[in-house]
């Protein structure tokens, strides 16, 4: 027998007998081997499960060389070829530690440098006639700004409205953090600024030595997969049809709210569709004999007013709040939330959306008058790019629009009118004459007979506004852009109710002509030409023209 043969042989014969040895062994033994070989089984597993994470967390970053995410208002995103497997699930952002949550810190600084050449709101010194820039206006004169503000031509703080003021209260920081579950993506966002308005005696000579702005809170909500709660944008609010601006107070009107705490469901359709609905915190508004209102202007809580006139009653303390007109005479009561509904198509040339919201007012002074009111309104708006597909600059320019329309709509439709009501004006009251609430003791006396004769003869009724606005962004180069924009917004109040005065304003509008250039992609320099007009019930107008300067650096 050779010796492969005999090797051969022992192999056949040894095999069967080491098998015969094994099965032979004992229990213990054979439990022994059986739970290691189920701990090499669950490690194998466990290195597997890792290796794929590191694949997936990898593969968000783009290769070597390659262009990243287009961010937009950040240009490509760009990440070196050896990202970290901390890389988060969206742009900017990182994977916390030891979780599945994707954090974003940003926000920006701003610094903005605004020449009010003339028509800056003026303050309260000189009989309310000096005094400028008021603090409140310092971003701009747009329409959460200074254009329902505007010194009226025949005032004589208008002679003196010219001003300057730099800022950098409209810097920002956000908090984004979104964590995949089994029923969608979770979100938790916050974002907050320095620009709340700082018009008290508690921040007076903020600009002598240091300034004083306060944090505002902008932002803050939660979502899970379609379903959002908090405050953010207004439901009607369509961002992507606003223009690009140095001046923060915007356009004169647009539809929905800047901020509203909400409750809203957005379903992703097909074709580029989008629909949300949900309910805003109602905010009931009037337009009366002295001004617009909301029941969001409150006194010192635990402080009475004590006249519309100022603190004449001798025996009345040092401490009692003494309230403005428009304040004074507000008898809004907050009832249901408003009800609004959206539907969007997003194309390759831009986008559409239409809007609807339905929401009611009450006037109830808590003595006669309990007055309901339905109000409602709807809008279109949308962009396109009208060179869409073109190569270089050009194919980015962009063309943006939106009208709304509405019946008692309040803010709804920014700079929009509440209901009308001769609630406060001098009354003719059958069995007492004309009863002046402003020097009347028995109308400001509870449950007085007067009182309840008044509120009888108290007439509301519900105005009609119409807004618009629109404009067009060019791109001269890849970092070189320019916007024109005009806007509008139009109230009907019913001058027999509220009368002929200067605290109504029945026209605003807005035009603005800017220059942005972006030396790189997160860094913004502006300059930008504003005029703002605004006319009153009683024809008297007011015109502004601002000249205002921006640096902006994102993070």
């Amino acid at each position: 027998m050779t010796r492969t043969q005999a090797t051969g042989a022992f192999a056949a014969i040894g095999g069967p007998i080491a098998a015969i040895v094994l099965l032979a062994s004992s229990p213990a033994a054979r439990a022994d081997e059986l739970t290691d070989l189920r701990a090499s089984q669950e490690h194998l597993r466990a290195n597997q499960e890792l290796l794929q994470k590191r694949i997936d967390q990898l593969s968000q970053a783009p290769p070597p060389g390659a262009p990243g995410v287009y961010v937009p208002g950040f240009g490509p995103e760009t990440r070196p070829p050896s990202a970290p497997v901390t890389v988060g699930s969206f742009p900017r952002s990182f994977l916390i530690p030891g979780t599945e949550t994707s954090l974003r810190i940003g926000g920006f600084a701003n610094g903005s440098v605004l020449w009010y050449l003339k028509g800056a709101a003026v303050g309260g010194a000189l009989n309310s006639q000096g005094g400028n820039v008021n603090e409140t206006f310092t971003g701009g004169q747009g329409g959460t700004g200074n254009l329902a503000s505007i010194p009226l031509n025949n005032t004589v703080g208008h002679s003196r409205s010219s001003a300057v003021a730099l800022s950098g209260k409209e810097s920002r920081l956000l908090f984004d953090a979104r964590t995949p579950t089994a029923w969608g993506e979770a979100k938790a966002y916050i974002e907050i600024d320095f620009s709340q308005s700082n018009t008290n005696t508690i921040n007076n000579n903020t600009t002598v030595v240091a300034s004083g702005w306060n944090t505002r809170f902008r932002k803050g909500y939660a979502t899970l997969g379609g379903l959002l709660a908090g405050q953010e944008t207004g439901i009607l609010r369509d961002p992507d049809a606003d223009a690009e601006f140095v001046d923060s107070g915007g356009a004169a009107s647009s539809a929905g709210r800047a901020r509203q705490a909400q409750v809203k469901y957005t379903l992703q359709g097909p074709y580029g569709t989008v629909w949300t609905a949900g309910i805003e915190q109602p905010n009931p508004q009037l337009n009366g004999p002295f001004g617009a209102a909301s029941n969001g202007t409150n006194a010192i809580p635990n402080i009475a007013a004590c006249s519309v006139t100022g603190n004449t009653v001798a025996n009345l303390p040092a401490t009692t709040a003494c309230l403005g007109n428009a304040a004074f005479f507000d008898p809004l009561k907050s009832a249901w939330p408003e009800a609004i509904g959206t539907a969007r198509i997003n194309q390759p040339w831009g986008h559409l959306q239409v809007g609807f919201v339905l929401r009611s007012d009450q006037l109830n002074d808590g003595q006669y008058l309990d007055q309901k009111f339905v109000g409602y309104g709807g809008t279109i708006s949308g962009d396109v790019h009208p060179f869409s597909g073109t190569p270089g600059p050009l194919g980015k320019d962009d063309l943006g629009f939106g009208t709304s329309g509405g019946v008692n709509i309040g803010g709804q439709i920014a700079n929009g009118a509440g209901l009308n009501t001769n609630f406060g004006r001098t009354l003719n009251v059958p069995g007492f004459g004309f009863v002046n609430p402003l020097t009347n003791a028995q109308w400001n006396t509870t449950n007085s007979a007067t009182r309840r004769a008044y509120d009888r003869v108290v007439h509301s009724s519900s105005p009609h506004t119409q807004s618009g606005w629109i404009w067009y962004q060019h791109w001269w180069t890849d970092n070189l852009r320019s916007t024109i924009e005009a806007s509008g917004v139009y109230n009907h109040l019913n001058t027999n109710l509220v009368g002929q005065n200067t605290a109504n304003n029945k026209l605003l509008t807005m035009s603005h002509i800017n220059l942005f250039w972006s030396p790189v992609a997160f860094i913004d320099f502006g300059l930008e030409y504003a005029w703002g007009h605004r006319g009153t019930v009683a024809n008297f107008k007011g015109d502004a023209y601002t000249l205002e300067g921006q640096m902006r650096v994102r993070f």
